[in-house]
């Protein structure tokens, strides 16, 4: 029987892994001002409610004046809108949308973005817009990205000095850290803290400790799933070795609690966004100011690569909106200028070469330095992501075999994936 149906590997430039070669501007003209961002009417826009995102939303609806409105929708939601919006056969309510890597992977995919090669060709010079920021796929603009993020490890500098604890660099010398603390450290309910909640967190966790134990999701060059193998197994009792430092609603965790677990002094240590670095020392909600410090996701194996992956957000518009699209990449542009990097520089890790990166902003190149790849960009990668989240708590709490678990998962996947048409029904049985 044939194999199943095979991907055309595609070429993205992506921000994050752009090398500083890449970092001069298509021109030099300065950006103009909003007074110049020309259209009547309205634009609808779309993102993630984080600081960067809504940075960039205040300067995009301070474009709007009489006869021109700008709306800028901040929701959690804005991944699952904006693929519903985007894959609706009548006119999508949005003009534009923030989207992460997994989201584009998706909507590329299904053919539901706008090239934009002709309003960069136009308007480059003016915005000042950087080969690094140009998403190319076959050699056509698909978006444009501005913000670049991976998981790095936070610690209290203060209190592995006190215990004499070496900055972990894998996840047993973590283990033993944690063991140390859980004994000597009486201000500390759990020394870990870490995105273990169902679903994405559990996913993504997976996702590094596989890469970084030299694992892969799937087989070489098909979308049928590796994933469920000896490497899958070793992944799910690595996130088990954690567990005993960790909160007991650990499977609840996501980032935003392991950011109140730390700011509260609750944890030590663990995995998290890069780009939450700031809130450490938010002197309103921190408790722990000045004292946390960073370094690159621990390997999963002695000596192995960084347990973490390189990503990058963007902005894309959708192929069912053709309407006020030169008003929108200009609205888009003024949210990612040069200025808003600048006054917005400590909200986000921005891909712009005027992005000064400080005490919280030297993830990236931490996770780069220690080997972090590119997250997967394959089009059926978000439909097993999905499904190991969805299946790996049960491993994680001792309900069922993780080999077990991995193969319910992978089976789930196939079924998702051959319904989709990404693997044919002879290659599935």
């Amino acid at each position: 029987m044939t194999a199943d149906v095979r991907f055309r590997r595609r070429s993205l430039l992506i921000a994050a892994a752009a090398s500083p070669a890449m970092a001069q501007p298509l021109g030099s003209t300065a950006a103009l001002a909003c007074s110049g961002v020309a259209g009547a009417g309205e634009v609808h826009l779309i993102g993630n409610s984080f600081p960067a995102v809504a940075h960039i939303a205040r300067i995009a609806e301070g474009c709007a004046r009489p006869g021109f409105r700008v709306v800028f929708k901040l929701t959690p939601q804005a991944s699952v809108e904006t693929e519903q919006a985007f894959g609706a056969a009548g006119r999508s309510p949005f003009d534009a949308a923030i989207v992460s890597m997994t989201v584009f992977a998706n909507l590329y995919a299904r053919r539901q973005l706008q090239p934009l090669n002709d309003l960069v060709q136009t308007y480059g010079a003016r915005y000042r817009l950087e080969e690094k920021m140009l998403v190319r796929v076959d050699g056509e603009v698909m978006a444009i990205a501005f913000l670049q993020n991976t998981q790095n490890l936070y610690y209290r500098a203060d209190l592995f000095a006190k215990h004499q604890l070496t900055v972990p660099t894998d996840y047993a010398q973590m283990v033993q850290a944690a063991a140390v603390l859980q004994r000597r450290e009486p201000s500390i309910s759990f020394p870990v803290a870490q995105g273990f909640a169902k679903g994405f967190d559990c996913g993504t966790e997976f996702a590094n400790i596989l890469t970084s134990l030299g694992g892969r999701f799937f087989q070489p060059g098909r979308a049928l799933p590796a994933f469920n193998d000896k490497l899958g197994v070793q992944a799910i009792e690595v996130m088990r070795s954690l567990m005993p430092y960790m909160t007991p609603n650990v499977l609840a965790s996501n980032a935003d609690d392991v950011v109140n677990q730390f700011q509260q002094g609750k944890a030590a240590m663990g995995v998290l966004w890069a780009s939450r670095a700031a809130r450490m020392d938010d002197v309103a909600a921190s408790r722990v100011v000045g004292k946390m410090r960073f370094a690159a996701a621990p390997a999963a194996r002695p000596g192995g690569r960084t347990a973490a992956h390189l990503w990058w957000d963007a902005a894309v518009l959708p192929r069912n909106n053709p309407r006020q699209r030169e008003a929108t990449f200009h609205v888009l542009m003024e949210g990612l200028s040069e200025a808003a990097v600048k006054s917005g520089n400590d909200l986000g890790l921005w891909v712009r070469s005027v992005f000064k990166p400080g005490r919280f902003g030297a993830g990236v190149a931490l996770s780069q330095a220690a080997g972090a790849p590119v997250w997967s960009s394959e089009p059926f990668f978000s439909l097993a992501h999905a499904e190991v989240g969805k299946w790996l708590p049960d491993a994680l709490v001792g309900d069922r075999k993780p080999q077990a678990v991995l193969d319910a998962a992978a089976a789930a996947y196939v079924r998702s994936a051959t319904e989709k048409g990404f693997i044919n029904a002879g290659a599935a049985a």
